[in-house]
């Protein structure tokens, strides 16, 4: 019996995605910020065994494995789902206080709902959830003894019930989706009246509820949006062209090699059109501060006047010494470094 259900329950649920998937799209209508939404639930239920009260006697009240189904109707705001729910539940009672039984247990649930939908960037379309209900529960008994026997109840009650949830959501399109959830509903502890004299018995009621539900959403779909490209990426600036000029120990004259480099600097300058050259000269660690920095002015007068004439205007140069600052090879005081007898030519 069981497994027929079941088999039912899911060519019920196929059919119904394959006809909802191809007609929610038609349901959406504008709607404020969030949507309207009703759906469907149909699953299993097991429900706790009982310790029923009669006076001062305790009786065991045993129940079979059921099926749960249902319908909701709520407003999605957000991550947030606001919903009234209704639920049926059925389960069989095998075993009354050590007497084989035979009957039903129901429950008709009114509940309202609040769930909490969250969302990953890694799973699009799929949100995890939690929540919890409070409600109305209307419990029946309605059982007797096995065989040809008697009926022992056919009696309701209705109590506050409190239901969490748990699951995870697969929006199928902005218009539907498929939830599978857990659901555990508690009841506040139901009386009722047996066929015996009328003599009541209190019983208790907590079940756990594995649920497929399909939803349809009566909004409209969620704008995306779209950001705007990113401005291309800018062209790296490439890196200034450096000319270098070495001059002999305590000299400001350009040797045969210096004039070369000065050369190709001024060739340099004529192809690239109008630039402002940095001219600096520059002395090694030997002789005074003062001395050397005469001397670096002399050197990068020097190799600005040969640039000049070369044919680059002297107004295109900016002519400046640091005599023994800023070397190029790293000395102590009065080394003298070949390498830090120099005058840059830099093209920004």
């Amino acid at each position: 019996m069981k497994n027929r259900f079941l088999l039912g329950a899911g060519v019920a649920l196929a059919v119904a995605l394959s006809w909802a998937d191809a007609q929610a799209q038609l349901l959406s209508m504008p709607s404020g910020p969030g949507a309207w939404y009703i759906g469907g639930e149909g699953g299993w239920s097991m429900l706790d065994d009982a310790t029923s009260r009669i006076g001062g006697f305790r009786a065991r009240q045993r129940f079979d494995d059921g099926f749960n189904v249902g319908a909701r109707a709520g407003y999605e705001l957000g991550p947030w789902r606001f919903e009234e729910e209704f639920s049926y539940r059925q389960n069989g009672v095998t075993n009354f206080g050590g007497v084989a039984t035979r009957g039903d247990r129901n429950t008709y649930a009114i509940m309202t709902n609040a769930i909490y939908d969250f969302t990953f960037g890694s799973w699009p379309g799929v949100s995890p959830h939690i929540g919890g209900g409070i409600g109305a529960v209307i419990v029946r008994d309605s059982f007797g003894t096995r065989g040809p026997g008697f009926a022992i109840t056919h009696s309701s009650d209705t109590e506050f019930g409190y239901q969490g949830i748990a699951g995870v959501r697969y929006n199928i399109n902005p218009s539907l989706a498929f939830d599978l959830d857990y659901r555990y509903l508690g009841v506040v502890d139901p009386t009722f009246r047996t066929a015996i004299g009328g003599v009541r018995y209190t019983s208790e009621h907590s079940s756990h509820s594995i649920l497929a539900s399909l939803t349809v959403k009566f909004g409209a779909p969620p704008v995306p949006v779209i950001a705007p490209p990113p401005p291309p990426p800018m062209a790296a600036p490439a890196p200034p062209k450096v000319f270098l000029v070495f001059f002999d120990w305590d000299r400001d004259t350009i040797t045969p090699e210096g004039m070369q480099i000065i050369q190709q600097a001024a060739a340099t300058f004529r192809a690239g059109g109008s630039v402002r050259l940095q001219v600096t000269g520059y002395t090694d660690a030997s002789g005074s501060v003062g001395y050397n920095q005469r001397l670096s002015e002399r050197r990068a007068n020097n190799v600005a006047g040969a640039l000049a004439r070369l044919g680059v205007p002297r107004q295109a140069m900016s002519v400046s010494g640091r005599g023994k600052n800023d070397q190029r090879v790293p000395t102590a005081d009065g080394v003298r470094e070949p390498q830090n007898r120099r005058v840059e030519i830099v093209f920004p």
